[in-house]
């Protein structure tokens, strides 16, 4: 997406946001842990993931031994988009992307906390966000909506408040659907009242 973003950046102005979303909702604390397929180089869908990654360099090495327990993943998601006016919550996402799918890192309290430090967001702040139960509420109660409202998978886009598409896709697609959403659903400007 973001190749596509920046071959039209004259074209288009772009603000993205992250929303959560639990793909496995009762996972615990301590996370489930892969079953073999799921790590396994020859496995022909792992190959293909790590194939495709590559082609846009991104290292995805399965060294993750569990699925983890995203609820505080997705707190900090939540906290980094209503801090500083959401401006760095893009790079929170690569930086937890990156923990998890290159580092092999399970996203405990630890990882979270290096990826706060390292977008330039206040650990005090967050360690008070993600400590307060009704803002892991919050976060439960919006991931709930989505699947509500017929999210099924990651990633599903959104532009310009219409449901797109989901999955992976080329940088042709979503420059393609750049200029839909742009035609088919333009954003109203904003009152000035």
């Amino acid at each position: 997406m973001e190749l596509a973003m920046d071959s039209v950046k004259d074209k288009y102005d772009f603000h993205v946001r992250w929303e959560p979303f639990f793909l496995k909702p009762n996972t615990p604390p301590e996370g489930i842990p892969k079953p073999a397929a799921y790590t396994d180089p020859n496995n022909p869908r792992v190959a293909a993931l790590i194939q495709s990654g590559a082609e846009i360099g991104l290292q995805f090495t399965n060294k993750c031994p569990v699925f983890p327990n995203t609820l505080k993943a997705h707190a900090l998601m939540e906290y980094s988009k209503e801090v500083e006016n959401g401006q760095k919550q893009n790079d929170v996402a690569e930086k937890l992307f990156k923990k998890y799918f290159t580092d092999g890192e399970k996203l405990a309290d630890e990882t979270l906390l290096e990826v706060v430090s390292d977008a330039g967001l206040s650990k005090d702040s967050f360690l008070d966000y993600v400590t307060n139960p009704d803002n892991l509420e919050k976060v439960v109660i919006k991931a709930a909506r989505w699947s509500a409202m017929g999210i099924s998978g990651v990633p599903t886009f959104y532009m310009n408040g219409q449901k797109m598409f989901s999955g992976a896709q080329d940088p042709h697609t979503f420059t393609k659907m750049f200029e839909v959403a742009a035609t088919r659903f333009p954003l109203q400007p904003e009152s000035k009242n």
